[in-house]
């Protein structure tokens, strides 16, 4: 029988994970060595099982593994073979049958761990997911307190899990202790539980601007001065601020606690900036001023701070780049991320300094577009074109014909500058949205026409066009005529399902007459 051990009763609700999701290393299929020691017949019988699981046809599967037990009562293997016969009910929504399954497992073959723990684990899952909260809870505490199954990769699950179900109860201590053993036990044998559980206590040490307790957490002796693991903590931290203080943070913060994230924002600028030292002694000074940048340009909107990384160090390192492209590159991104930011200022100085007059000003059209001055990008993408750069010009016409159709209606303008692009049948396409913007649906038709008998492998979606055109302008019989002959001319394409779908929806047969 299970061997009892002591158990704390955690009652609140907690999130259930996919079992698939709950362990990287832990899988039910049967391990090598253990295949290896199955005669021809049960390996047979075995990968039949193994087959329908595979399959999903789970009552099958559940079936299969029954007449294994049933065929080789005497087989070493039988403690898997119970446990599978239980996690195929489970899988198969038949969650009371595996219950009853997984307690055999455990009453008659609890000291085989590599069976019996997975029992222990989903008969818990199980549990849970019929509503029995505590039941699931103490059997995946049982688990985790027994000194045989907290070895196994699926305890890092249960481990979390509690962990989540006392976090959930504000037992903030006890859920930060279970997370750390996590972390401490499952570092390399369930490294995705660890990686979730390294999160929580990060992210909980960085809303309470505990940094003297994070830093204690992953610093030993041993690591102290570690210059490599130190960056790796520094960028650990940075990585999760940067993605978090962006959104409610599971939601500590809301639009009525506004101060409470900025003051949690600044103190961990604060302590990030404590960390030079170590990206220095790795010689990657560079990451270090990339996220000090980012996080005061985008995160604390802090223009001065920004202004100030800038000028005393971004731009004069981002000078000193000897080769040309890279250079050009490096102001070219700086640009974006403060363009991104809305500073636009800053993101002309950057442009400044860089050497190729075309990306320059391709990059000022792109700082205009982003402030709304659409008559001014244009003029700005008529200097790109004009330039001694066929690249940049091309790239400059097709942005201007994007302004003249997306942002200033000016379809007419757009279509000139479409028809001047020898890039069909894309420039085709981008005519045939203009005209149809502009209410002039046979034009955009005959444009149609033009990419369905000139381009064959997008005539089906050209003729799938004119068909839903039709139908938008409400002429009602020239989209079903069109869409007959979608499936008598295309009946393999994706369209003659789009075409069979809207006969449908008009109680119309698909056969008939089709338009020639």
């Amino acid at each position: 029988m299970m061997r009892p051990t002591g158990f704390i009763c955690l009652l609140l609700a907690f999130f259930i994970a996919t079992p698939g999701l709950m362990a990287n290393r832990w899988t039910w299929e049967l391990p090598n060595e253990r295949f290896r020691r199955l005669n021809a017949f049960q390996r047979a019988q075995y990968e039949k099982a193994a087959k329908m699981l595979k399959e999903s046809n789970f009552e099958a599967a559940a079936a299969e593994f029954e007449k294994f037990k049933i065929q080789f009562p005497d087989s070493d293997l039988l403690p898997y073979v119970v446990f599978m016969i239980g996690y195929s009910q489970h899988q198969s929504k038949h969650r009371n049958a595996a219950i009853r399954t997984y307690s055999e497992v455990l009453d008659y073959f609890g000291d085989v761990v590599e069976d019996a723990a997975p029992a222990l684990y989903f008969m818990g899952i199980a549990n849970i997911e019929n509503g029995e909260q505590r039941k699931g809870m103490m059997l995946l505490k049982e688990m985790i307190d027994d000194q045989d199954y907290q070895v196994h990769p699926l305890a890092a699950g249960a481990l979390r899990h509690v962990a989540d179900n006392a976090w959930k109860n504000e037992s903030y201590p006890e859920a930060i202790r279970y997370y750390k053993q996590v972390v401490r036990d499952f570092g390399t044998t369930n490294a995705a539980e660890a990686a979730i559980a390294r999160e929580k206590i990060t992210s909980y040490y960085i809303k309470n601007q505990d940094f003297v307790s994070y830093e204690q957490w992953l610093l030993t002796p041993e690591n102290q001065e570690d210059t490599k693991h130190r960056k790796w903590m520094a960028e650990e931290a940075w990585q999760l601020a940067y993605r978090y203080f962006h959104t409610d943070w599971d939601g500590v913060y809301t639009n009525f606690n506004r101060e409470k994230r900025d003051q949690d924002m600044k103190a961990f600028y604060a302590w990030f900036k404590k960390q030079k030292s170590w990206y220095e002694a790795v010689d990657d000074p560079w990451r270090y001023y990339h996220n000090l940048l980012l996080f005061a340009a985008h995160r604390l909107r802090d223009r001065d701070e920004t202004k100030q990384i800038l000028e005393s160090t971004v731009i004069p390192m981002s000078k000193k780049i000897e080769d040309d492209k890279l250079r050009n590159d490096r102001f070219a991104w700086l640009s974006d991320r403060l363009r991104e930011a809305a500073d636009y200022d800053q993101a002309l100085y950057c442009i400044s300094f860089m050497s190729e007059p075309p990306h320059a000003a391709y990059k000022e059209y792109e700082v205009l577009a982003g402030q709304g001055k659409w008559q001014a990008a244009v003029e700005r993408l008529k200097a790109v074109e004009g330039m001694n750069s066929e690249e940049w010009a091309r790239r400059a016409l097709a942005q201007r014909a994007w302004v003249y159709r997306d942002r200033l209606n000016d379809y007419t303008k757009a279509i000139e500058l479409y028809q001047q692009m020898n890039n069909p049948p894309d420039n085709l396409w981008a005519i045939t949205e203009c005209y149809k913007r502009a209410g002039k649906l046979k034009e955009a038709l005959g444009v149609l026409s033009e990419i369905e008998g000139s381009f064959p492998d997008n005539a089906a979606r050209a003729a799938w066009y004119k068909t839903a055109y039709y139908q938008e302008s409400g002429d009602q019989k020239q989209a079903i005529a069109h869409a007959r002959r979608i499936l008598n001319v295309y009946p393999g394409a994706p369209e003659a399902s789009n075409a069979h779908q809207l006969l449908e929806k008009y109680g119309i047969d698909t056969g008939g007459a089709v338009v020639e």
